[in-house]
């Protein structure tokens, strides 16, 4: 058995590619790295079992991934995570749709591609609304309207020639007013995003939306958030609380990784939703709404990075036994996938650079 691992950034490694290396190295399986830029791509391709394509939300990426999922399934290539857990990875329209029609009791939202319906839609509307581009991640692309007036500004921008820039999201006034102890951090953030646009390289979920809006209810009364991810037929949860003179708990720094925290009921929801739908890997946000009922957010197949507390202190099995220890998603996956269920797992070192949140 061969293993393929993508590499999604031309050559510069990510954690979980190197967690991948030192699982499959530990137990003598053979590996190689695949780029499409590559010659010998092709001939690569062929002579791999099973290929770890874990694409960021990264716009060049998107691009190929559109063209090379559906060429993987169709060559009959295994691979992760596959169509059914990431054609919708990213793309919150896509998210919400798939959610409201599979009985996953989203957060009521209302999505439209009409100018005309969205403008009807906001004179009756309640506000705030939440706003939201189709791209981002950590809460990026995320924001409050609180009347009319901004929500026809907002409206009347998207269904515009140039459309919405993601950085409209991060203006002055909504940075000062979300930051919290974080001032040099953030505005460090946004120096390297100048950057980056002033050399016209590719930056992850950047590029400019129109054509469409996306109003999401306003729950309010959350403190705080609970991201639940499956890995097969096992389950993890954590609490992510809001920020500080925000709304938003995605992207923040203080998490809650005590298991006897956690509401059972949203480990059964995810597993449910993950098995119904044939989910290889999924992480889901859920919020509560005014009723006290789960609502889910958003879902992601790729989720945290090392260091994050993703099966950090152990995880619950389908019948929510829990079963105490430090795992890594990334041994998870590949136990799955190569179907290899006594997989052994290295030590594997997290570098003090990815442990900087606050675990409570």
């Amino acid at each position: 058995m061969k293993v393929g691992i993508y590499d999604v950034y031309d050559g510069v490694e990510m954690p979980h590619q190197k967690i991948y290396e030192k699982i499959l190295t530990y137990n003598h399986i053979p590996f190689s790295h695949l780029n499409i830029r590559d010659e010998d791509f092709w001939e690569k391709l062929r002579n791999v079992d099973i290929l770890m394509y874990k694409w960021p939300n990264n716009d060049k990426q998107h691009l190929l991934s559109d063209v090379l999922r559906p060429l993987f399934d169709s060559l009959k290539i295994k691979f992760f995570p596959d169509t059914p857990t990431s054609w919708h990875y990213d793309d919150k329209v896509k998210q919400y749709f798939l959610s409201l029609n599979h009985d996953m009791n989203p957060v009521p939202s209302n999505i439209f591609f009409h100018k005309e319906k969205a403008l009807e839609f906001i004179d009756s509307a309640y506000y705030p609304l939440v706003v939201k581009l189709r791209k981002g991640a950590g809460s990026a692309n995320v924001m409050l309207v609180k009347n009319k007036q901004q929500a026809v500004r907002y409206v009347k921008k998207a269904f515009s020639r140039k459309g919405i820039s993601p950085l409209y999201f991060g203006s002055v006034k909504q940075l000062f007013k979300t930051m919290d102890s974080n001032m040099i951090e953030t505005a460090v953030f946004y120096l390297k995003v100048i950057k980056r646009r002033l050399e016209n390289r590719d930056m992850a979920y950047w590029e400019r939306q129109k054509n469409y809006v996306y109003f999401q209810k306003f729950l309010p009364g959350n403190e705080y958030d609970t991201r639940v991810t499956t890995v097969g037929r096992r389950v993890h949860a954590f609490r992510r609380f809001v920020r500080k003179n925000d709304f938003r708990a995605s992207g923040g720094e203080e998490w809650d990784i005590n298991p006897d925290k956690i509401d059972r009921n949203l480990l059964r929801k995810a597993l449910c939703y993950s098995l119904r739908m044939g989910f290889q890997s999924m992480a889901y946000d859920f919020i509560y709404d005014e009723q006290g009922e789960p609502r889910l957010i958003e879902l992601s197949y790729l989720y945290g990075q090392p260091g994050y507390p993703d099966f950090m202190n152990g995880y619950w099995d389908e019948d929510l036994n829990w079963i105490e220890g430090r795992f890594w998603p990334q041994h998870l996956e590949l136990v799955d996938v190569l179907g290899i269920p006594d997989l052994k797992c290295p030590e594997i070192e997290v570098p003090r650079k990815w442990m900087k949140n606050r675990i409570i």
